[in-house]
């Protein structure tokens, strides 16, 4: 407890100079889910906003339950791995795996992107401290005619969860190639839930 009480502090005493590299030498110096979510709502979510600049490299697909009791009515758990597995599946016959998707985030508020068969995404995003949303502008590539698309960002340690709402995550998916059967059985799965975000899970290089 203690050594999470001087992390946090140390965190938040940074938070109005730090930059985004140092930033990112806190955060691997205490990296771990519990610090970073008490730093953040100390400081307003000024911590996801410094540390989301820069690379990020996909790692695996990300689920995200806005509510623990809507965890519990799905199964916990094991209704994650079911849709974590079929999302793995989809991805990959996009193109979309560990070493071929990446994203950067730049403190200009714009970003450029490859994932999978789509490469050189650029545009520009807005995010919001308070609420983690954040909304990706697509100005090029092969995900321009999606326009904008707007999900959340979690920021834990050194990892990123990049998530979007069910139905725009499948829209993501499918513009990237044809129908694809692991989506159908997704969006079956959830489609009489709310609250459930499906997208990317990504780390610091």
């Amino acid at each position: 407890m203690k050594r999470l009480l001087i992390a946090v502090v140390a965190l938040v005493a940074t938070v109005s100079t730090a930059s985004a590299q140092s930033w990112g030498d806190l955060l691997k110096q205490v990296a771990g889910s519990a610090i970073t979510e008490i730093a953040d709502k100390v400081t307003n979510g000024a911590l996801s906003d410094a540390a989301l600049n820069g690379s990020w490299n996909y790692q695996k697909p990300a689920v995200k339950f806005e509510s623990e009791n809507i965890l519990s009515s799905l199964g916990g758990s094991a209704i994650e791995t079911t849709v974590t597995t079929h999302l793995e599946k989809a991805y990959t016959f996009v193109g979309i795996k560990p070493g071929a998707a990446t994203f950067n985030f730049n403190t200009d508020n714009t970003f450029t992107a490859s994932l999978g068969m789509a490469k050189n995404l650029s545009g520009t995003y807005e995010f919001d401290t308070t609420t983690h949303q954040i909304t990706l502008h697509f100005s090029s590539g092969l995900l321009k005619n999606l326009g904008s698309l707007t999900g959340y960002a979690y920021i834990s340690g050194m990892e990123l969860k990049l998530v979007f709402p069910v139905t725009k995550l499948v829209n993501m998916v499918r513009t990237l190639g044809s129908k694809i059967s692991y989506l159908k059985t997704i969006s079956a799965l959830l489609e009489n839930y709310e609250n459930v975000y499906l997208g990317f899970g990504f780390a610091k290089p």
